[in-house]
């Protein structure tokens, strides 16, 4: 048989590979904390040759005078990278639209800030270095409290342009954002309502010069603007009001929109006050930064040069710790890798075995792994998993009995014909699919005032048939669903008020009613029992409903049919009626015939016809039936 290239290279790199592929897991690992022992000496020899260029090349660099300029510096820069992402995000946020101003810039401004955090905790701990200067300026105190301002500095500095970011998006930047949107979205409202339609002219040009005073606000921020909005609002409301053409809905959500709109527009004038005032403390928390920020650099620049001596011996004590650190480390990982290979292989196996038992289909196997380390976390979660596929798989075979159970209800309400039959079929598939306690139907009489019931299931359903059972609307949980429409659900029938209990169900402990209705036309309702608390859900009652349209459908379909058999017929019986009438000769023949079918097809013992003519009246013989 042929090969491919491509398959022969595949198998090639398979029997390459077949060696270590065969290895158990525990002989892996001790090969991998091997290769982990060689890279450590590696590191090791590495890190210490490292260290002794950094002693003799770079002594200055490992000063903490110099390492607190450093960090100094470093704060200084990511201020002004804050700031210039502060800035970019006020120049751009209405030009290039909110959200992608602060995708673009606040996480920069965030990123600078955190930066500029890191370095201070980091600069916290030269507190005691700081009181080693040689001059005396500072102590430890005084200097853990500039860190401490500084600290205070910067957290207002973000708090007041989290406010101001906060504050630019609740204004908006189009017509459909924040409050700009929302008063525009009401000011669109009227417009449509008043714009170019008779009668309206009055109210149009108020809302014009509302419109205009609005925009001159927005664009010049004068408080004389925002009064005339608020005087040009309410002359609208009063047109509104006074208006002979706007019916008296249209004036109620008219001025309601207009409410809207000032309310909106007044937060606007809100929020435009806030981000006026932020922006100025945004300035002044930024530039309280600086001055410390440079007396900082100051005194790392100053330390830098009085510590260069301290950092050789720094350097020879890090060297010497680090080869401690090395040593202790190749020691550990020859330890490790013996012990975590013989506890990692038992417990990998053991899951092994139970994926196995669950890939054949059986979610009832638990994997039996004692112990507190990952493995075991994993293990249990690994039973977690299992319990809920379980769970699962039976939540979809319930499903699809629900689904079946559904299309068997369809296939038997299409052949019922009247609404009794249609209401045993229903029950019974109900009842039998899904093994409720009791299931039965009721239908409206003819006055709408009492639900009779039309179809039940066992012993207790046959009786109440029998009796003629009827509740009156209102009246229990079947009679509250027919009067609200809604489906009520009792997952304790002890606790429900107003339920009506039923000597022939003694058992019934959870019950649901669901309406069948034509829209807002209550049909009837299907009340489903069980003998459990809590053994009806929402599940249950999504079903029911389903179900329950189909009954509508069709109790409609089949009272269509019975109307259109007895039109029917009534029709055959005039037609055949009228036939046999133009077949007579005379008019005596005629009355006959006319009397002998109406007494036929009304059931009368007895039809008379009389005929009068030239004022004298004569029985016509034969007319009696």
């Amino acid at each position: 048989m042929n090969t491919s290239p491509v398959t022969q290279s595949a198998s090639t790199g398979i029997r390459q590979f077949g060696f270590w592929a065969r290895q158990p897991l525990g002989r892996k690992l001790l090969f991998a904390f091997g290769a982990l022992f060689v890279f450590t000496i590696i590191i090791a020899a590495v890190t210490l040759y490292g260290l002794y260029l950094v002693q003799t090349e770079f002594q200055d660099t490992l000063s903490q005078g110099v390492e607190m300029r450093r960090l100094a510096n470093q704060l200084d820069i990511e201020l002004l990278r804050a700031r210039r992402a502060e800035k970019n995000f006020q120049l751009r946020w209405e030009s290039e639209g909110y959200d992608t101003a602060y995708s673009n810039y606040y996480a920069l401004y965030s990123t600078a800030v955190k930066a500029m955090r890191e370095n201070l905790d980091a600069l916290d701990q030269f507190g005691a270095v700081a009181a080693t200067l040689s001059t005396g300026e500072f102590t430890q105190a005084g200097y853990e409290n500039d860190i401490a301002t500084l600290k205070g500095y910067v957290d207002n500095y973000e708090s007041i342009f989290n406010a101001l970011v906060n504050a630019y998006g609740q204004r908006g930047y189009s017509e459909t954002t924040g409050f700009q949107g929302e008063f525009r979205a009401a000011a669109r409202i009227i417009e449509t309502e008043i714009a170019g339609k008779p009668g309206m002219e009055a109210l149009e040009i108020s809302y014009l010069e509302i419109r205009r005073n609005e925009k001159d606000f927005i664009a010049r921020g004068d408080s004389q603007y925002d009064e005339n909005v608020h005087t040009m609002v309410a002359r609208l409301k009063e047109q509104i009001s006074a208006s002979e053409t706007l019916t008296t809905t249209k004036k109620q959500e008219l001025n309601r929109q207009a409410d809207i709109y000032i309310k909106a527009f007044d937060q606007l004038v809100d929020i435009d006050q806030q981000i006026a005032e932020n922006d100025a403390a945004l300035i002044e928390a930024g530039r309280a930064v600086e001055p410390l920020t440079l007396k900082i650099l100051d005194l790392g620049t100053r330390l830098g040069a009085e510590k260069t001596a301290q950092a050789q011996a720094t350097a020879q004590l890090v060297t010497t710790a680090t080869l401690a650190i090395v040593v202790v480390a190749m020691g550990l990982a020859i330890v490790l890798s013996i012990t975590i290979a013989r506890q990692l292989t038992r417990p990998i196996v053991a899951l092994t075995a139970t994926a196995q038992e669950i890939s054949s289909g059986k979610f009832d196997v638990q994997a039996d792994v004692a112990s507190a380390d990952e493995i075991g976390a994993l293990a249990d979660t690994f039973n977690v998993m299992t319990a809920r596929l379980g769970l699962a798989f039976e939540d979809v075979r319930r499903r699809a009995l629900a689904v079946q159970t559904s299309a068997e209800v369809s296939r038997r309400l299409s052949a019922a014909t009247n609404p009794r039959q249609l209401a045993t079929n229903v029950v019974e598939q109900v009842q039998a699919a899904f093994h409720y306690y009791h299931a039965h139907i009721y239908f409206f009489d003819d006055a709408h005032e009492f639900l009779v019931m039309s179809g039940g299931t066992g012993e207790a359903g046959a009786t109440m048939l029998a009796r003629g059972h009827k509740i009156p609307k209102g009246r229990g949980l079947v009679g509250r669903a027919a009067d609200s429409n809604a489906p009520v659900l009792v997952q304790d029938v002890t606790k429900a008020e107003g339920w009506l209990p039923n000597p022939l169900l003694p058992d019934t402990k959870s019950e649901t009613a669901i309406p069948i209705s034509m829209g807002n036309q209550v049909l009837g309702v299907l009340d489903v029992q069980q003998n459990v608390i809590n053994g009806l859900g929402e599940e249950d009652v999504e079903l029911l409903q389903s179900l329950a349209s189909q009954v509508a459908i069709s109790l409609q379909n089949a009272r269509s049919l019975e109307q259109s058999r007895s039109q029917a017929e009534l029709e055959t019986m005039v037609n055949a009626i009228g036939q046999r009438i133009q077949r007579s000769s005379s008019v005596e023949e005629t009355l006959q015939i006319a009397a002998r079918e109406l007494g036929l097809a009304l059931g009368a013992p007895r039809v008379s016809a009389r005929i009068q003519a030239n004022s004298e009246k004569n029985d016509l013989p034969g007319s009696n039936n």
